[in-house]
């Protein structure tokens, strides 16, 4: 097949599925309001790969390297500088021309591509061909994945094997010829009810006595014993809203339950090699931060644009202490996005796989995190209060009262009001709404805590040479030590 349409994604959601919403059981996620609004936006990733415009289908599609059939490129195992530029390329491109983040596989193959490296590693030949054959089942089928990386973890004060219930770590119960058999829960999955496949790694390192949780496969979503239970989202766009001409974008998280789920032998990358679970757990983290810089870029470019714009609007644009809120604004953005490009043209090689930098791609998400709620007063400083108070579209559309709202709520002549109206209801959502609510959670705990970036910061970074550059400069070691020439 290669490159599926929208309509044949879709189907294949149709599977029999367990999920669920709002304590809803939900039979066709795609007939949903709101589980619906998750599977069309991975279907505008379908539309892309699918586009007429051959600069848009060279972009998303890609030459199989060994038959030539086209297949998404996302399906490329990075191998180059380039390879890791089209990734962030494909993301960023995907959210300028739909408005939304089609994740289809991006995740999945930060898992995928994970596990490569670790079989490579491993030096185990079953893991290395089971990953290559289920790469070329997601190649061939056009599938789309996710990647089920969060444990529920119960008592973050314990480990794995020393909690209350031993499942709220995911791990093996059983064992036989044919497979394994695997118990627990996976939470915060990103677009898992849409997924066609579900990519299992291991959420951080294990001990010897924790070999049962050293575990990473890959099953369809429609496997006996597994359950979606979905976030509630926002649904579609409200007669109350100023809105842009595109539906509503939006993914939806869930957890994953799996009750006594069977994996076949041939789906698994790791059981019990609890020696390489940090590996995992490690470069998993690498290329899924490189994955969120990417996107985060345009995603903040949104965000600044509504300060730029409200500012216009405001008519403020060139008084002294809003100019320097803008620079503070745009710093953050292209300070983010020469780190993401950074960290493509610098990657490091295991074996012939390329891996995004993991210390500038750390550097990346936590310069993102770190400073985003700084960043997003900035924007409510500049747009006013108007963000939260505005009148809503039945308001405007209301003929009894729209002369006032004209008349009232005009900013800058240069404008129209609405104009005006149109900007505020879009910074309110990026500023001041449950969705900005959101994300200021999500910025702080998805793709790794800020903790977890800085331990990453320390362990790539040289260390011994900063240490040996200071004694040199002190007199306490020659320079010949210090350069490491001696």
């Amino acid at each position: 097949m290669g490159i599926r349409t929208v309509e044949e994604y879709r189907e294949s959601l149709r599977d029999g599925r367990r999920v669920y919403i709002s304590g809803e059981k939900v039979d066709d996620i795609t007939a949903h309001p709101i589980l619906g609004i998750s599977c069309n936006t991975i279907g505008a990733g379908y539309e892309l790969a699918a586009s007429s415009d051959p600069e848009i289908r060279d972009l998303f599609v890609a030459k199989h390297p060994e038959t030539g059939e086209p297949i998404n490129r996302l399906f490329v195992t990075p191998k180059t500088v380039e390879d890791l530029q089209n990734r962030t390329k494909i993301i960023q491109r995907a959210i300028e021309l739909t408005g939304g983040l089609p994740f289809g596989k991006d995740i999945g193959t930060d898992c995928l591509n994970a596990a490569f490296v670790v079989a490579g590693q491993m030096g185990k030949k079953e893991y290395q061909e089971n990953a290559t054959n289920f790469l070329e089942h997601l190649r061939k089928n056009d599938l789309h994945t996710c990647g089920a990386v969060s444990c529920v973890k119960g008592d973050r004060s314990k480990e794995p094997a020393k909690q209350k219930h031993p499942d709220y770590y995911l791990r093996v119960v059983d064992k036989n010829k044919d497979g394994i058999i695997v118990k627990g829960a996976k939470i915060h999955i990103t677009s898992a009810p849409a997924a066609n496949e579900i990519i299992v790694v291991p959420t951080r390192q294990m001990r010897e006595n924790e070999a049962e949780y050293a575990v990473s496969f890959a099953i369809p979503a429609n496997t006996e014993g597994v359950t979606f239970i979905c976030r509630g989202g926002r649904g579609a766009w409200s007669d109350r809203e100023f809105h842009a001409d595109h539906p509503v974008r939006e993914l939806t998280e869930a957890m994953i339950v799996f009750d006594n789920v069977f994996v076949p032998w041939n789906r698994v990358f790791m059981c019990g090699e609890w020696q390489y679970s940090m590996l995992l757990a490690y470069t998993f983290a690498t290329f899924h931060r490189f994955t969120a810089i990417s996107y985060k870029v345009p995603s903040v470019e949104v965000l600044a644009g509504c300060a730029v714009a409200m500012a216009k609007y405001n008519g403020l644009e060139k008084v002294g202490h809003i100019r320097e809120k803008l620079a503070a604004i745009a710093a953050y953005v292209e300070t983010l996005r020469a780190l993401t490009n950074a960290a493509a043209r610098e990657p490091v090689m295991y074996g012939e796989i390329a891996v995004p930098n993991p210390l500038i791609a750390n550097m990346a998400k936590l310069h993102f995190a770190s400073k985003y709620h700084e960043i997003l007063e900035l924007v409510q400083d500049i747009s006013g209060g108007i963000i939260a108070t505005a009148p809503d579209k039945r308001d405007w559309d209301n003929p009894d009262i729209h002369g006032y709202l004209e008349h009232y709520l005009g900013g800058s002549d240069r404008y129209t009001t609405l104009e005006r109206m149109h900007m505020i209801h879009e910074t309110m959502r990026q500023a001041c709404s449950h969705e900005s609510a959101f994300h200021e959670v999500t910025t702080v705990h998805a793709e790794g805590s800020m903790a977890a970036q800085n331990m990453m910061i320390l362990a790539e970074s040289p260390l011994d040479r900063y240490e040996k550059l200071a004694k040199r400069a002190a007199g306490i070691i020659p320079v010949e030590e210090a350069l490491g020439t001696k």
